[in-house]
């Protein structure tokens, strides 16, 4: 990583026990750069997967309950005096499935989506805040190194998702919520980012999963490229060959399509009578 700081850095990974969360920790392991924290809810998997590697250390917390996974960030930043990236990356994939179901009689049942959008949309945007708050507390010397990176999903981009909608609220949510804060934690030196990998190879993909999608399934080294080149902080350049700077790589929605990346910019202001009320409603 092109960086002054001479201090071994401080990461945290949320879902870092499997998949794309344990695949940038073990990236971030090949150097001696980091010292990496993961948190799940499983412990064994969790525990498991730190043994196995250089300065990694697992905590058990659920990121649907603000005050587990607030005391893992306050242990952390207490024991090491720094934040210098936060993954954000902990979901869950499956849609409840209970939206389209029929009731033949009276008032039908509530639809159990709760656990999805408190792991995937409010998990994550509670990650967030704390991850804001102790980049706050770090160093002055970190400022405009410190990196916040969501994992969204290619369902988080504009187009239509017929399946797994429920899902889709909440990633296409981190896709508007990095947008909407990323202007103004980069006035602080915080880069906030969201990756949106279409089905990710990882260990956890069903054979059944992994014939649908053939081809088109994203290496799971491609979406820890990524994450390692904005970490990077220097120009990046997407499948398209758009190039953004090391110094506009924030607020980015980041589409991660098999061995591509793309920049997704955010939909045109269609006339000024939209760009005025946009300004007055939503504050630019």
């Amino acid at each position: 990583m092109a960086s002054n700081i001479a201090m071994v850095q401080i990461a945290i990974i949320t879902g870092g026990s499997s998949g794309m969360g344990l695949d940038v920790a073990q990236r971030l392991n090949s150097t001696a750069d980091w010292k990496v924290h993961i948190i799940g809810s499983n412990k064994q998997r969790g525990e498991a997967a730190a043994s196995a590697l250089i300065n990694t250390t697992f905590h058990q917390a659920d990121v649907s309950n603000y005050q587990q996974q607030a005391a893992v960030f306050d242990k952390i930043f207490t024991d090491n005096g720094r934040l210098d990236f936060v993954f954000a990356n902990a979901g869950i994939a499956q849609d409840p499935g209970a939206f389209f179901s029929t009731h033949e009689t009276g008032i039908p049942p509530e639809p159990n989506i709760d656990s999805l959008v408190d792991t995937n949309l409010n998990g994550a945007i509670h990650t967030s805040y704390l991850a804001m708050h102790y980049f706050r507390r770090s160093p002055p010397e970190s400022r405009g190194s410190r990196h916040l990176v969501l994992t969204s999903s290619i369902g988080g981009c504009i187009h239509v998702c017929r399946r797994r909608f429920i899902r889709r609220r909440s990633v296409y949510g981190l896709v508007g919520f990095i947008r909407s804060i990323g202007e103004k934690l980069w006035e602080e030196g915080i880069k906030v980012n969201a990756i949106c990998p279409g089905v990710v190879e990882t260990p956890l993909l069903t054979p059944e999963l992994k014939s649908i999608f053939g081809k088109s399934l994203v290496p799971i080294s491609s979406v820890t490229d990524v994450v390692m080149e904005v970490l990077s902080g220097n120009e990046m350049i997407d499948s398209k060959g758009v190039a953004v700077s090391g110094e506009e790589l924030h607020s980015r929605a980041i589409l991660i399509s098999g061995t591509n990346r793309y920049f997704v910019e955010m939909p045109e202001m269609y006339d000024e009578e939209t760009r005025i009320t946009q300004e007055a409603m939503m504050g630019g």
